[in-house]
């Protein structure tokens, strides 16, 4: 399968969040759920609470912001299902947007397709149970490769111990955290079209600042990109090169 980057819209991070119900046709606010701004604190590490049947997260982006995509990060098997509502309207109410999110997720990345739609209110909603072991969620963009980067690409591992040397010459090794995959990669002649889908994953995540997922074919992995990727240079008329390196986060 095609590679792709899914990334958050920027304006997910400084938007305003609300905990509520949702009846499947409108949101309304309660203090239901706890902890809830762990779900948008780009950590792997800590879960959502007291999540249940009918609750929901309304987020309010500020505008209509244009979203095609959503990923949603469990850190164990979960059997309950959950629908994303998008509206023009502050309670999520039609006219609008509705995407069911498949029950029984496995661990680690679920990633939807939404319609693609520019909407300024957006609602997660727990549609058939407690939803647990949840601690990741953002709705954003999906982009495809148009094509695959040039070949002797770099993947790598960076250690994750650190090496002390005694006066005496011993060595002794401190386990820090897991290895880090790194990737490395040039494209050397892409479209003008392309540059401008890379350039919207750059500043949708702020070069380095915002985490975002990249799907290699086969596996989701939680990125950041280095402040130096996607620089453009024109080497033909509306032909350019680029490079881009990824570091794999591990929470």
């Amino acid at each position: 399968m095609a590679k792709s980057f899914i990334y958050p819209v920027k304006e997910l991070y400084s938007a305003t969040y609300t905990d509520g119900t949702h009846n499947g046709t409108a949101f309304s606010v309660s203090a239901s759920i706890t902890d809830e701004d762990r779900l948008f604190d780009q950590s792997l590490a800590l879960a959502v609470s007291d999540v249940g049947s009918n609750d929901a997260i309304k987020i309010d982006l500020g505008s209509a912001i244009a979203i095609d995509a959503l990923a949603i990060y469990f850190t164990a098997a979960e059997t309950s299902n959950a629908s994303l509502y998008g509206s023009a309207n502050a309670d999520t109410s039609s006219p609008g947007s509705t995407t069911a999110i498949i029950a029984n997720f496995d661990a680690g990345w679920t990633v939807a397709a939404t319609s693609d739609v520019s909407l300024r209110y957006w609602a997660l909603h727990s549609t058939s149970g407690t939803l647990v072991n949840l601690t990741e969620f953002f709705i954003g963009r999906k982009y495809d490769f148009d094509f695959e980067f040039d070949l002797q690409n770099t993947i790598s591992k960076k250690s994750g111990s650190t090496i002390t040397t005694t006066y005496s010459g011993s060595e002794f090794s401190t386990k820090k955290h897991d290895p880090i995959t790194t990737w490395s990669w040039k494209w050397s002649f892409i479209t003008a079209a392309m540059k401008t889908s890379l350039e919207a994953l750059r500043d949708n995540t702020e070069q380095d600042r915002f985490k975002f997922v990249y799907y290699d074919g086969t596996d989701y992995h939680w990125v950041r990109m280095s402040a130096d990727s996607l620089q453009f240079t024109e080497v033909a008329h509306n032909i350019y090169s680029t490079t881009m390196s990824l570091t794999q986060q591990l929470i």
